[in-house]
């Protein structure tokens, strides 16, 4: 099982990333990615403590860049 799945947002020109795993969404704009990011953990999902959102949130920052370069730059 993969860990993350990007789609197409139903906003235009936009992407949702999550981790299933996780719980975490992120929304953002196509080649804006540090600009427009949005996170938000869907709602049956407890959030962790701040130093794992990060950690998290860096892993996810990893596999975008890694696997969707031209979706995020």
């Amino acid at each position: 099982m993969d860990r993350f799945i990007i789609q197409p947002s139903t906003s235009p020109d936009a992407w949702v990333c999550t981790d299933k795993e996780n719980g975490l969404v992120c929304r953002f704009e196509a080649h804006k990615f540090n600009d427009t990011q949005k996170f938000t953990f869907l709602e049956d999902i407890e959030q962790p403590d701040p130093l794992t959102i990060a950690r998290i949130v860096r892993e996810m920052a990893d596999w975008l860049r890694s696997n969707h370069y031209d979706k995020i730059f």
